[in-house]
C-alpha cells in the first residue's frame, strides 16, 4: 500500500513538473478585433462609405417627406370641396404614399445593415488569417480576443492589435 502511494506521488510530481515546463513555454497574445475593424484603413473607409450612404438615403427620404407634407396641405385645403367618396379616395392615396415612405426607410436601413454585415464578415475572415500568421511569427500558442469577458489583464507586449492593423492595412492597399 505504501509503495502504491509513493508511486502515485512520484507520477503526480513528474506530471506536475512536465505541466509547469509546458506552461513556461506557452506564449499568449490578444487582439482587439473591434479596434482592427474600426481603426484600420479599411475600417475607416468603410465608415466613410456608410456615412455617405446614410446621408444620401436621408436626403432621398427628406425629399419624399417634403412631398408628403405638401400633399397633405393640399388635401386639407381640398377637403372642404370634396364629396365623402372623394375624401376617402384621397386619404387612401395619401396613406399609401406614407406607407411607401416607411417601406423606403426600412429598405434603406436593411441595406445599411447588410452592407455593414458583409464588410464585417469579409474583414473578420481576412483578419483571422493575419492573426494566425502573426501568432506564428511571434511564436504564440494562444491568441485571445480582447473583450471585457475574455481578457481581464494582459501585458502590453502581448497585444497584437497594432501589428494586425498594420498588416491588414498593407493587404487592403494591395487589392
Amino acid at each position: 500500500m505504501m509503495k502504491r502511494i509513493a508511486a502515485i506521488a512520484a507520477v503526480a510530481g513528474l506530471l506536475g513538473s512536465t505541466m509547469a515546463g509546458a506552461a513556461d513555454n506557452t506564449a499568449i497574445g490578444y487582439v482587439d478585433m473591434r479596434a482592427v475593424l474600426v481603426e484600420s484603413k479599411s475600417g475607416k473607409q468603410h465608415k466613410a462609405d456608410m456615412e455617405k450612404f446614410v446621408k444620401s438615403k436621408q436626403t432621398e427620404l427628406k425629399k419624399e417627406e417634403e412631398k408628403l407634407k405638401s400633399l397633405q396641405q393640399t388635401l386639407e385645403k381640398e377637403m372642404l370641396t370634396l364629396t365623402e367618396a372623394q375624401k376617402q379616395d384621397k386619404q387612401r392615396g395619401f396613406q399609401e404614399k406614407v406607407q411607401a415612405l416607411q417601406k423606403m426607410a426600412q429598405d434603406a436601413e436593411r441595406e445599411l445593415r447588410k452592407k455593414d454585415s458583409e464588410y464585417t464578415n469579409k474583414s473578420v475572415e481576412e483578419i483571422r488569417k493575419i492573426i494566425a500568421e502573426t501568432a506564428k511569427e511571434e511564436k504564440l500558442s494562444l491568441v485571445l480576443g480582447k473583450t471585457e469577458m475574455s481578457v481581464l489583464y494582459a501585458d502590453d507586449g502581448m497585444d497584437l492589435t497594432p501589428k494586425v492593423i498594420q498588416k491588414y492595412d498593407n493587404r487592403s492597399g494591395k487589392k
